[in-house]
């Protein structure tokens, strides 16, 4: 179960459940005699402190904290898997997400009587009503049980995959795959080493490097409207730079300065998207660039990097309440060019590069078991590997471009703890690309092809599929 009671209001957490089971916001507020405002800005406080985006994300923390009570009893047609056989399942979850929403009006069934309605259950969301017909015609005697018996089937089908029961075992044609990705708007500046990061429908690109040199430039893309606007540039020029979003706020540790690979800063910063400002913050304990970097229940997590002499394993914990940072235990395996994932309370480190060169190593850290032995070993990459772009969707950890170049994308079931292939797309991927989750994608941008040659280029995969529920 994961550790949030010391983060969570009473309140909010009572908005919480309300949100996994389906309410909107409206309905909150008239369940608990507040305005919808009021609900707004809770959301926004609980989104914040648990480190989601969306009220799917929110919904699947709420169960797997145990604020939701899952019914996992199982209709007569599905079997689910014992704890055991989740704990050596080999094929990957579906990438699916379940949305509930209102249905469209509809005018009333012709020759028929007023139907009664009849309560479905479905597990993690507010209860679906189905119609049922006292007294159908002769025409409609046979069709109406076998739609119900449809639309019931689709439910409960629907309800297991969303919450796991039971996965599929084929993975999707390489023709499938291909066309899921799709290519959007580029941006004004080809970089590459730069921080990137989601905040709702924008995406902010920080910093990097290109044939001009280090850069302190941002822009920012709006997915609504497809355009990108230029903001204000950041204090610190930096590139080997990545970002977090923690409250609202985008947090760009360290970086190093200019061409000099000895010019590292301590430099912290922090963008405000609201008031678009940025704000100097405690210094990096040490001059870092090419970390790691992952935000889990409100805090941020810096592993290893490059100090402008060596290669290091530590890892630097940045509390913004306390705004001071603090060491941790540090990794296994000092390490540069690395990315990092969170699934589940824990964080993945994947890749990276050493004295030796690049590295295959995963090891995954889980800040809850400080004091104990927080670090362990998981499936290493196929091949070595360092200076790509990784996000998550779900469990599974999506890793896109870097060194070697050409090398193919990859999938990681962090539960599974296996790796696979996927077709990447039709514009190969450089060096040091950005790399984010967006809604139901993985957004890849920019990166480097050459000694000269940076990409602006923007490309989307579909990580994620929507399963619509109607909701009455």
């Amino acid at each position: 179960m994961i550790n949030e009671s010391n983060q969570l209001s009473e309140r909010e957490r009572e908005i919480l459940r309300l949100v996994a089971s389906g309410l909107s916001n409206q309905q909150i507020a008239n369940q608990l005699g507040i305005s919808v405002n009021t609900v707004k800005v809770h959301l926004r406080n609980v989104f914040s402190k648990i480190g989601v985006a969306s009220r799917t994300e929110a919904t699947m923390y709420a169960v797997r904290a145990g604020i939701v009570a899952v019914d996992r009893a199982e209709p007569a047609l599905l079997s689910a898997p014992t704890a055991e056989e989740l704990a050596t399942e080999t094929t990957a979850p579906p990438d699916v997400i379940v949305e509930v929403i209102p249905p469209l009006e509809q005018p009333p069934l012709p020759a028929l009587e007023q139907p009664v309605a009849t309560e479905l259950v479905v597990p993690g969301h507010a209860s679906a009503r189905l119609p049922t017909i006292t007294k159908p015609t002769q025409r409609s005697r046979w069709l109406l049980p076998v739609l119900i018996g449809a639309a019931l089937i689709g439910l409960i089908l629907a309800a297991a995959f969303a919450l796991g029961w039971f996965s599929p075992t084929v993975e999707p044609e390489a023709s499938t795959e291909q066309a899921r990705w799709m290519t959007l708007p580029a941006a004004s500046t080809a970089r590459a080493g730069f921080a990137i990061a989601s905040s709702g429908e924008r995406l902010y690109v920080i910093g990097g490097e290109n044939t001009t040199g280090v850069l302190d430039s941002i822009e920012r893309y709006d997915a609504s409207l497809r355009t990108w606007a230029e903001l204000s540039k950041k204090p610190t020029a930096v590139a080997d730079v990545r970002a977090v979003v923690l409250g609202g706020k985008l947090y760009v540790p360290g970086g190093r300065r200019s061409n000099d690979p000895k010019d590292i800063t301590t430099a912290f910063e922090r963008y405000d998207p609201s008031a678009e400002a940025w704000e100097t913050l405690p210094d990096l304990p040490q001059p870092r660039s090419a970390y790691a970097l992952a935000a889990l229940e409100g805090k941020l997590y810096l592993f290893g990097g490059w100090d402008g002499s060596a290669y290091r394993g530590e890892v630097f914990e940045y509390d913004p309440e306390r705004a001071s940072w603090r060491e941790r235990t540090p990794m296994p395996t000092a390490r540069a060019f690395a990315d990092a994932g969170v699934v589940e309370g824990s964080i993945y480190v994947l890749g990276g590069e050493s004295q030796a060169g690049p590295l295959a190593n995963n090891e995954v850290y889980t800040p809850a078991q400080e004091g104990g032995q927080p670090w362990a070993r998981r499936a290493p990459l196929p091949q070595p590997r360092s200076r790509f772009g990784s996000a998550v969707a779900l469990s599974i950890i999506h890793v896109l471009g870097g060194d070697p170049r050409g090398a193919e994308p990859l999938k990681y079931n962090a539960r599974a703890d296996n790796w696979q292939p996927f077709a990447g797309p039709s514009q190969a991927i450089g060096s040091q690309p950005g790399v984010v989750q967006q809604d139901v994608s993985i957004v890849v941008l920019g990166g480097k092809a050459g000694a000269d040659s940076y990409s602006g280029e923007m490309q989307a995969y579909q990580a994620l599929s929507t399963i619509w529920l109607p909701r009455q």
